[in-house]
Order: C-alpha cells, then structure tokens, then sequence
C-alpha cells in the first residue's frame, strides 16, 4: 500500500462524516506525509496503521467532539448521530477478536445499564404523577360520604399529580444526561483500546 491508496481508503472509510471534517482529516494525514518525506512512506503507514484503524479513531474523535458541544444543546439528534458513530467507531475498528468481542460486549452492557436506569426513572415519576390522579378520583369518589377525608385525598392528589408533571422535563434532561455520559466513557475506553492496540505495532 501506497501513500495514495491509503488516503483514498481512508476516505471511503469516512464516508459517514461531513464533507469538512473528512477534508479536514485527509489535509492531515497528507501533510503528516509530506512531513516525513517520500522516503518514510512505508514507516508511515505502518505507524498509522490500517485506514479503517485510523477511520475510527476520526469517527469516534468527532463523535465525542460532537457529544461535548452539544451536551448543553437540546439536540436529541445530533447526540443520537454522535452516540452512532462511536458505535460504527467500535464496530468498525480492526481489534482483534477478543477485543472486539469486549467492545461488543461493552456496548451491550451500557445499553443495557443505560435502558435499566431509563426505564426505572420513569416508572417513578410515572407512579408519582398516576398516584396523584388516583388520590385525586378517590377523592371525588367519597366527596358526599365523609368531605374532610375527601378534601385530603384531592389536595394530596393535586400536589402528586404537580409534583410529577414537573418532575417530567427534569428526568428528560436527567436521561440525557445520562445517557451522553456513558456514551463518553465509552468512547474514551474505545481510545485507549485503539490506544494500547496501536503501540503494540
């Protein structure tokens, strides 16, 4: 393999990222080459590694890049597209078939972790706001029979039932919150698997 055929796999590896950001990867890599001479061509190359090796670490950079700047931002999804290509970034990379089998695994455990606190979450805000509702009925439901009990049941109602519909965009920001946290720590565990792989060259 050759400088040319390198850049040109290595392009056709990035397809999935923005047109300025795979331009910006190649003007890179080609002046690392033109850095170290015509002559360094094939140390290069076997320094990089394979262009898919490299091609994940790019996509996964700018997925976490991607992550950071929009951890602040409503964007749901820009942080899905960057919580897939760090996925790809995974899939994709050249591990050998232990490493892929635990970054595999990885990915499964934190979706997993992931789905487990989501749906606990909203369980407890659900039974929070549907626990106000049924205090809520309750209360009218006795209304004739015994008042004051009655008029405990509505007041505790409308405060659960308050409680819960603002808990609501909280727990959304929480999910998110969440969720790109993991998804960062991944990708950074993604890093120093590519890491420790590349020094091993």
């Amino acid at each position: 393999m050759n400088r040319a055929s390198f850049l040109k796999k290595l392009r056709g590896k990035l397809q999935r990222l923005p047109a300025h950001e795979i331009d910006a990867a190649l003007a890179y890599y080609e002046e690392y080459f033109d850095e170290a001479g015509e002559e360094n061509e094939q140390r290069v190359i076997q320094q990089l590694g394979s262009p898919s090796h490299v091609a994940s670490q790019i996509m996964a950079d700018y997925a976490l890049k991607d992550l950071e700047a929009t951890s602040t931002s409503t964007s749901t999804k820009k942080n899905m597209s960057a919580i897939w290509l760090i996925i790809l970034a995974i899939i994709s990379a050249p591990l050998s078939l232990p490493l892929l089998v635990v970054a595999i695994a990885l990915i499964f455990s934190f979706g997993a972790v992931i789905f487990s606190v989501i749906i606990a979450i909203i369980a407890t805000v659900l039974s929070i706001f549907f626990g106000g509702i049924v205090a809520l009925i309750s209360g009218f439901f006795i209304l004739t029979q015994h008042w004051p009990t009655a008029l405990l049941f509505m007041g505790v109602g409308f405060i659960v039932t308050g409680l819960g519909i603002m808990l609501f965009p909280i727990v959304a920001r929480l999910i998110k919150t969440i969720v790109v946290v993991c998804v960062e720590a991944l990708g950074k565990l993604f890093h120093k698997i590519t890491k420790k792989r590349k020094e091993g060259y």
